[in-house]
């Protein structure tokens, strides 16, 4: 479970059981049919959470029934458990590390709610599979968010990423993306990367408007709390993207005929 994001786990004393609502026929015959015996089922937590897989996306999903990880996880009667991802709890700042699913009913509307309202810590992983569990506005650093190279840098911006999230809790959320991942994503926010090793850059997605930190803004506690403060204020103005022009050759529906020919060939 050591990894950038959440882990959902289905925790089972076994895969099958006695089917609770089976009973026996009523022309059942113990003499010529022998001993009747209720027939055994998948474990309906098994089942649901197979189903929740296949239509609750972006989480990572695992199950167990090994008795030694259900003695770890203290869980006597089984159920659905959500792990935070222990790269970005903190405990410090009111983390909660494992939250358990209220009910033994796993609807796909409850759990789905369930998990975009608890899979995030304070300050967690945005990125393409997590950034719809932000509800509300949500300021973005974007850096070289590599755990072994760059530990130093992380810990740097996480830190004081978790003090200014505190102060804007219920106002803006604050969380943290891969520079290299996204990539693409960035000019959204009308943003450069001119290296993906040092780069920590900022901005803020909210209702669908993107803003950006003014260029050259250096990350600090003190960038990172007037970029959120000007936002709060209104002060800032969402990024335009410039409307999109063709290259000179491009009739706008696709490959120029110059260039199909030389990328393609007569073959």
């Amino acid at each position: 479970m050591d990894d950038n994001d959440a882990s959902v786990v289905g925790a089972l004393l076994a895969k099958e059981i006695t089917d609770p609502e089976a009973s026996q026929p009523p022309d059942w015959d113990a003499d010529e049919d022998g001993e009747w015996a209720a027939p055994v089922i998948e474990h309906p937590t098994l089942k649901s959470l197979s189903s929740l897989s296949s239509s609750v996306y972006g989480y990572r999903y695992a199950y167990t029934t090994a008795p030694e990880v259900l003695e770890k996880l203290k869980s006597k009667a089984g159920g659905l458990y959500l792990f935070k991802s222990p790269r970005f709890v903190s405990k410090e700042h009111g983390d909660r590390p494992r939250e358990r699913f209220p009910s033994d009913t796993l609807t796909e509307n409850a759990v789905s709610n369930w998990l975009s309202s608890k899979a995030q810590p304070l300050v967690g992983m945005y990125s393409s599979s997590t950034k719809d569990r932000y509800k509300g506005p949500v300021l973005v650093i974007f850096m070289n968010l590599d755990f072994d190279a760059n530990s130093k840098g992380v810990t740097y911006v996480l830190k004081r990423a978790r003090k200014a999230a505190v102060a804007l809790k219920g106002k803006l959320s604050i969380a943290v993306a891969s520079v290299s991942d996204m990539s693409y994503e960035l000019s959204d926010f009308g943003l450069t990367s001119k290296s993906e090793k040092s780069d920590m850059l900022m901005g803020i997605s909210a209702g669908g408007q993107y803003y950006g930190a003014a260029e050259g803004t250096a990350f600090s506690a003190k960038a990172l709390t007037a970029f959120a403060d000007a936002f709060l204020a209104g002060e800032l103005t969402p990024y335009e993207k410039p409307p999109y022009e063709p290259p000179a050759g491009d009739d706008g529906e696709g490959e120029s005929e110059a260039n199909y020919d030389d990328d393609v060939g007569d073959d």
